[in-house]
């Protein structure tokens, strides 16, 4: 098994949420992220399991992309969008509460809520569609953590 730690490796980034229906979490609020993996398998040839740069590399990309933009997911009913292509604004209704976004700082995720079980499970499925694993690797786990010590994993078998 090989494993990254996100948080010494800076797979990190800082995004804005709302979690409908939560206390506390249904106001507009950040954290910083941080992405973890563990990658289960055998050794191939050279005697590696996974080559630790190329997949880091990737991971940071993903980060990148959610650094400093506010999550919104589109796969929930109860979240109206519109966008205002006009001025370039999003306007996005969260079960009454309105709120208008640049659209340059808006991701849209294709899940039902933004929590970090979601989060993980999303960025797990980009990564076996978008990155190349050697036959070798057995098991995926990627882990979301929305402060030191919280977080949620995700795991995928894809080779027996």
């Amino acid at each position: 098994m090989i494993e990254i730690d996100g948080w010494s490796t800076g797979l990190r980034f800082s995004a804005c949420h709302i979690l409908l229906r939560h206390d506390k979490c249904s106001r507009l609020h950040g954290h910083s992220y941080c992405i973890h993996l563990r990658i289960r398998g055998d050794l191939g040839k050279d005697e590696m399991l996974l080559d630790f740069s190329r997949i880091k590399r990737f991971l940071r990309e993903m980060a990148g992309e959610l650094d400093h933009m506010t999550l919104i997911p589109t796969e929930n009913s109860e979240i109206i969008i519109k966008n205002d292509e006009e001025k370039r604004n999003v306007m996005v209704d969260m079960n009454g509460k309105v709120y208008v976004f640049p659209r340059m700082d808006v991701i849209f995720l294709p899940i039902s809520t933004t929590t970090v079980e979601e989060m993980s499970a999303y960025l797990l499925h980009r990564l076996l569609e978008e990155f190349e694993f050697p036959p070798n690797v057995k098991v995926v786990e990627i882990g979301l953590e929305e402060g030191p010590g919280q977080g949620g994993w995700t795991s995928r078998t894809i080779a027996e």
